[in-house]
Parts: C-alpha cells; structure tokens; sequence
C-alpha cells in the first residue's frame, strides 16, 4: 500500500507539480513538505485536509486505508472556502497555475500580510 510519504509524494508526481509548486500554493516550507514525504514528520489535521484537497485524493487513501485515492463527489461538493463562487472557481484552478503566477501570488501575499 506505501507509506503516507510515499502516497504523498506520488499524489504530487502525479499532478506533475514540484515541491517548490506545492509549497508555494500550501504556504510551507520545502523542508516541510520534504519531511512530509520522507515520513519525518506527520502534517497536522489542517495539512492533511489541505494537502488531500489540493491533490485530489482522500485521507483514508492517504492514511492506507484503501486504494481508492479518488474522493466520492460528496466530498469534493462539501469542501467549499468561500461565498463568492467565483474567487471559488479561482482557488480550485490555482493548483493548475503556471508556477510564476504562485509566485506573484505569494509575494502580494506577503505584502499584505506585514502591513
């Protein structure tokens, strides 16, 4: 069945993105992500959460439960960030955007976040 890191890992591959994309869009640390999928360090509830969402997979495929990395629809239906649908339809498309465009993304993140 492979270990979380090992799952983990492969979720990212197959989205073809790399760590440095991952850790832009999730706002951590390569080192982070690196532990995560080393099995060095375990994500908290907020990260699996998150990092099931980002990739598209269940937890329980996540955790080993099951082989089914694919979440049921009711899932996806019900993991909703926002009001506004689309600043929604933005945020589910930001994982297929082009690396650069993260990158400015962070960097007006950053501005906002230390005025």
């Amino acid at each position: 069945m492979g270990s979380l890191g090992e799952r983990l890992k492969q979720a990212r591959e197959n989205k073809g993105w790399s760590q440095t994309y991952v850790c832009g869009v999730l706002q951590i640390s390569n080192s982070r992500l690196s532990g995560y999928e080393r099995n060095y360090r375990e994500p908290d509830t907020k990260m699996f959460t998150a990092l099931s969402s980002l990739y598209e997979v269940s937890i329980d495929w996540l955790m080993g439960k099951n082989n089914q990395p694919i979440p049921s629809s009711s899932g996806l239906e019900s993991n909703h960030l926002f009001r506004d649908p689309e600043l929604q339809k933005w945020y589910e498309e930001l994982p297929n955007a082009k690396e650069e465009d993260v990158q400015k993304l962070m960097k007006i993140w950053e501005i906002i976040k230390n005025e």
